[in-house]
């Protein structure tokens, strides 16, 4: 039986190999940045370098420590509540930073992002469809 969902949000992010590639702005008060970070449905939390942290005057260690695991090892982190902004929306969430400045990946995960919207993506075509998921939709 078919599935009809409708979405929001178009975003184009192309069919290169740099992944799922978004534009993300963290906030912190009145301090913000701007980067990229890669959709990663394998990861548990949202999290990003060092020195995003550094540039919003976060002390990091301040925050939730965690020891995360990778299929190469482990790394800490250190998670804080900030306004997360992408594709034109905002989540009052819990991102991890990296405690390591050689850490230099960006991902939004599973928990503080995409547990809060529907995502369907189209990989052939490099395209992502997102809406908030309490927002109106159409399903059969």
């Amino acid at each position: 039986m078919p599935h009809d969902l409708s979405f929001s949000v178009l975003h184009d992010y192309g069919t290169s190999d740099e992944g799922i590639v978004v534009p993300v702005t963290l906030s912190s008060g009145d301090q913000s940045v701007d980067f990229t970070a890669r959709v990663d449905t394998g990861s548990t939390f949202c999290v990003f370098k060092r020195a995003y942290a550094d540039i919003l005057g976060i002390d990091i260690e301040a925050g939730h420590h965690v020891r995360m695991g990778t299929v190469t090892g482990g790394f800490d982190a250190y998670g804080h509540t900030l306004t997360l902004k992408l594709l034109g929306y905002s989540f009052d969430v819990m991102v991890y930073f990296a405690k390591e400045e050689s850490f230099t990946r960006n991902v939004l995960g599973r928990r503080g992002w995409l547990d809060q919207v529907r995502l369907a993506l189209v990989e052939y075509e490099g395209k992502l469809y997102l809406s908030k998921y309490d927002e109106a939709e159409a399903s059969s």
